[in-house]
């Protein structure tokens, strides 16, 4: 299953990159503004490099969650016996 997640992460990001960049560089060519299209596309690169990191993420199973502090487990998941103790006083 995940080579076909992988298989069609990639076919997607191909896609959504063509349908992005093709108009875009067409309007840079055919247009006297177009030139100042140039301005948006790091905005543009940045876009398609989220998503494909999103398709990645997808592709591989990845929440996007941070793994637990290993130093400080008890921080993230109390456990229940913590919380029926009682404080002395």
């Amino acid at each position: 299953m995940s080579r076909y997640r992988l298989a069609i992460a990639l076919v997607l990001g191909l896609l959504v990159c063509a349908a992005l960049v093709i108009p875009f560089v067409l309007a840079i060519n055919s247009f006297d503004w177009g030139v100042g299209l140039l301005l948006v596309a790091p905005a543009l690169v940045w876009v398609l490099m989220r998503i494909g990191k999103k398709l990645e993420d997808w592709a591989r199973n990845v929440t996007g969650e941070l793994p637990p502090d290993p130093d400080f487990p008890d921080d993230d998941d109390p456990s229940p016996d913590s919380s029926s103790e009682t404080k002395p006083g």
